[in-house]
């Protein structure tokens, strides 16, 4: 039996080792989101006896996450590279705790999307990053989302009439509903969120990308739903 203190140690050698690495930081923080996504499904169907039905939206919300999150933090850093800066993913352990205690408190109604983020450097010592050029590395990641959002809502319709498989059905819809909550989620623009530095760079941009977003996801969220 160990002692406290090397329980204790055992613990952060664990999370040394997960925030070792780049892409370690990055599994971490899709793990946590996909289980906050997964709340939702927990309290509405397997807390009611639905399990077969939970199930079935829970693996979809795990690889709807896959779809969203790993996407939008590789495209932030692609468009960064670039564009010249040194760019990587840094996990952010406050975020990573509000992700679970945001969804637990409110039965999954609410989620803080924002256990990390791609942290980007000057070009030259003691250097700035161009507004533009913040800009466009911002708008990156939503865009990444409202890409998959997007084509997982046209391939949910024609599947939807043509090919009317339920699990398939689902799958299509929770990618759409989770790329375009969380395209929308990152565009509000208040630091240190995406959308407050496409506000700063462009205002016509800022509110092109939003609107793309927010008008399915509202859509969702006040009933006018597709399933």
């Amino acid at each position: 039996m160990c002692t406290y203190y090397e329980y204790e140690r055992r613990k952060v050698r664990i999370l040394e080792w997960f925030l070792k690495t780049e892409y370690r930081q990055l599994l971490l923080s899709a793990i946590v989101i996909a289980f906050a996504f997964s709340l939702r499904y927990i309290f509405r169907y397997i807390a009611f006896g639905r399990l077969a039905l939970g199930l079935e939206y829970i693996s979809a919300t795990v690889l709807a996450v896959i779809l969203a999150f790993v996407p939008h933090e590789l495209f932030h850093r692609f468009v960064a590279r670039k564009l010249g800066y040194y760019a990587r993913y840094r996990v952010w352990l406050l975020g990573l705790a509000l992700a679970i205690i945001f969804p637990l408190i409110t039965f999954g109604g609410l989620i803080f999307a924002a256990p990390g983020a791609v942290v980007i450097y000057p070009k030259y010592p003691f250097g700035y990053i161009d507004r533009k050029d913040y800009g466009l590395i911002a708008v990156a990641g939503p865009l990444a989302n409202l890409i998959v959002g997007y084509v997982a809502m046209f391939a949910f319709f024609f599947v939807r009439t043509y090919v009317p498989l339920f699990p398939l059905v689902i799958t299509l819809f929770v990618i759409m509903e989770i790329n375009l909550w969380l395209a929308m989620f990152n565009l509000i623009p208040f630091p240190p969120l995406d959308g407050s530095k496409v506000f700063a760079w462009s205002k016509v941009m800022w509110l092109f990308a939003f609107a793309l977003a927010a008008i399915p996801s509202f859509m969702m969220l006040y009933g006018l739903r597709f399933l």
